[in-house]
């Protein structure tokens, strides 16, 4: 896996992420207690998934330099999902004020 996979790689899962826990939201209500769990879930089923399709599209074999980028992948792509959407949420809440 290139710099330039990795990082369009964590763009991806990232906005993925934080679309779809706000989809869940929306959806569930007040029966999920925790979104942060939900979007670390959310997060390791999306980095498996475009992980698995980038080895099986490359033809890659997985090895365990692979294995740390996804845990990376997975710790990125949920602080990011998880602390930039709600950032995003409370700054355009501050601007419209």
């Amino acid at each position: 896996m290139n710099g330039g996979f990795l990082i369009t790689a964590l763009a991806l899962i990232s906005i993925l992420t934080s679309l779809t826990v706000e989809a869940i939201k929306k959806l569930a209500g007040d029966m999920v207690k925790s979104y942060n769990l939900l979007a670390a879930i959310v997060s390791v089923i999306l980095t498996v998934a475009v992980s698995l399709g980038y080895l099986i599209y490359t033809g890659t074999m997985f090895t365990p330099q692979i294995g740390v980028i996804m845990v990376a992948l997975v710790f990125l792509s949920f602080l990011s999902s998880t602390v930039g959407f709600d950032k995003v949420k409370q700054m355009l809440k501050q601007i419209t004020r």
